[in-house]
């Protein structure tokens, strides 16, 4: 058996120095978090504290502290939160959190209450047998009032990222640093985010295509952007 999947998250985070722009998915948040505003602000009330899930070392969740009152950047490796909190050391609260613990769902939202979320690419990358509770945990957070922002590899994502890691040994390095710790990307079916979303008693307001505009170049310059899905839900 190989490790665990938070020593593999772990060794990630831990093997890159605290710099933004390092990992794949880290773009601008002019590309990423504050690009996607006009997809959910309608949703977020801006009264509920909000959460991004996910927050690797905390890009996103610094953009969204400038719209949002109270902002919590949430990650599984306790390496990714060192590199927010070092990067990020003021006006977001940094936490390890586990999406799959519902213990630990219920006891965050007995603290906070319902919240918003804003959360990018988590899901797919957890084993198949902790995606419900995963599910199951958003719509705890999220409550009676709050409501979810996610998004996830589209189907077409495996592809795009096959044909770049075969142009050339040394292609999409960023890529190749996710490979490297055994965090295989996987690239869903149409409706497997809003399946597992509805699964959990959530609604979906709203979904659709979505690019994540990566920090990973071609052998020909062009930057690697991978084909999303987005979707927003709510309490059922």
């Amino acid at each position: 058996m190989g490790q665990p999947v938070n020593a593999n998250w772990q060794g990630f985070w831990s093997d890159l120095p605290h710099e933004r722009g390092l990992a794949i998915w880290d773009s601008a948040p002019g590309v990423t978090a504050t690009a996607h505003l006009p997809l959910f602000e309608q949703h977020f009330a801006v009264d509920l504290p909000l959460l991004d899930v996910g927050c690797g070392n905390g890009t996103q969740s610094a953009a969204l502290a400038e719209h949002y009152g109270r902002v919590l950047g949430l990650d599984f490796a306790p390496a990714a939160i060192e590199h927010a909190r070092a990067l990020h050391p003021s006006g977001v609260d940094f936490r390890t959190f586990d999406l799959a613990d519902l213990d630990a769902a219920a006891a965050l939202h007995a603290e906070l209450g319902d919240a918003n979320i804003y959360m990018r690419g988590v899901l797919h990358q957890m084993p198949d047998e902790r995606r419900a509770d995963a599910a199951a945990a958003l719509a705890t957070l999220v409550g009676a009032t709050g409501h979810l922002f996610a998004v996830e590899l589209a189907p077409a994502a495996g592809d795009t990222i096959k044909d770049a890691l075969s142009q050339s040994p040394t292609a999409v390095p960023k890529m190749r640093q996710v490979f490297k710790h055994n965090l295989t990307p996987a690239a869903w079916v149409d409706g497997k985010l809003q399946e597992l979303l509805t699964g959990a008693g959530l609604a979906i307001l709203d979904s659709g295509p979505i690019t994540l505009q990566g920090t990973d170049t071609l052998p020909n310059g062009d930057r690697l952007d991978l084909p999303m899905t987005y979707a927003v839900a709510r309490a059922g």
